[in-house]
């Protein structure tokens, strides 16, 4: 840690990852909610290909009232209501609904994303599916679980045999895109994109996937996955200890880290100098 990570640290840690797993699951519940209804949902146009509905504002308002209730004196960053305080060593940092195109055509890769860092390193990460009832939760030397049950990322990958996740979002540019999908391809891989990078990272932190990068992507949308797959032994690349809120991520088992990087660093980097 780059950090002077207390006993006292320690201890919140572990109050926070009980009520990060419970207030996920909660928020994931009432999302759930809305869709059982059949009913059309309120939908606003940020850009292209990206969405908002008033689910996800309630969401993220009532993952805020329980972390607020729990930890008043921690800052909170959300994709819906940005930040509400600014100077705590302690941020909490929430994507309520990750996959919000899917979730608006009730497509099943959506997740409810908790992460949390201390003095901007990342500690903790809980990503809940509420449509397949998996709780992913992981906090700074203590390992990872789904459902509490240990996971670890995939120590047999291999060239030839790795499953890549890839991101991408409009403002990136689309022929770098295309060279890093024929870049995994011609070196015998096999890739995926799920319209959510919170739930790619889980998997790599469970072995589903191998490795998962993306060019340009938010902090709220990757810190509780990185935060996975590093606790579930993986390698991890990002630019969160930096205090952006925007960046380059790669995150991979360790068999796979060095495939990865040859894969799909030439093309973050040449992402990386396109305009936003």
């Amino acid at each position: 840690m780059g950090f002077s990570f207390t006993n006292q640290d320690q201890q919140t840690l572990v109050l926070m990852q009980s009520v990060a797993e419970a207030t996920a699951q909660a928020a994931g519940r009432l999302a759930l909610s809305y869709l059982r209804q059949n009913k059309p949902l309120e939908i606003e146009t940020k850009g292209p290909q990206d969405f908002v509905t008033a689910v996800d504002r309630a969401v993220e308002l009532l993952i805020r009232k329980r972390l607020q209730e729990a930890f008043p004196y921690h800052a909170i960053l959300g994709e819906e209501f940005g930040l509400d305080r600014e100077g705590e060593r302690i941020v909490w940092v929430l994507d309520p609904i990750d996959g919000t195109s899917n979730f608006m055509r009730d497509r099943p890769s959506w997740c409810v994303s908790i992460g949390a860092a201390i003095e901007g390193q990342p500690v903790l990460g809980v990503i809940y599916d509420p449509v397949k009832d998996e709780l992913y939760s992981a906090a700074a030397g203590r390992g990872a679980t789904r459902n509490g049950e240990p996971i670890t990322v995939n120590m047999q990958s291999s060239a030839g045999k790795s499953v890549f996740g890839v991101g991408f979002t409009r403002g990136k540019s689309a022929a770098a895109h295309a060279r890093q999908i024929n870049h995994i391809l011609e070196h015998g891989c096999e890739y995926r994109r799920f319209g959510s990078s919170a739930m790619m990272l889980a998997q790599v932190a469970d072995g589903r996937l191998d490795g998962y990068a993306d060019a340009r992507t938010s902090v709220w949308d990757v810190i509780a996955g990185l935060v996975l797959v590093r606790e579930a032994g993986g390698v991890i690349e990002s630019f969160i200890e930096s205090g952006a809120q925007d960046g380059a991520i790669l995150a991979a088992a360790p068999a796979a880290a060095e495939t990865a990087s040859r894969l799909l660093a030439i093309d973050l980097q040449h992402d990386l100098r396109q305009p936003a």
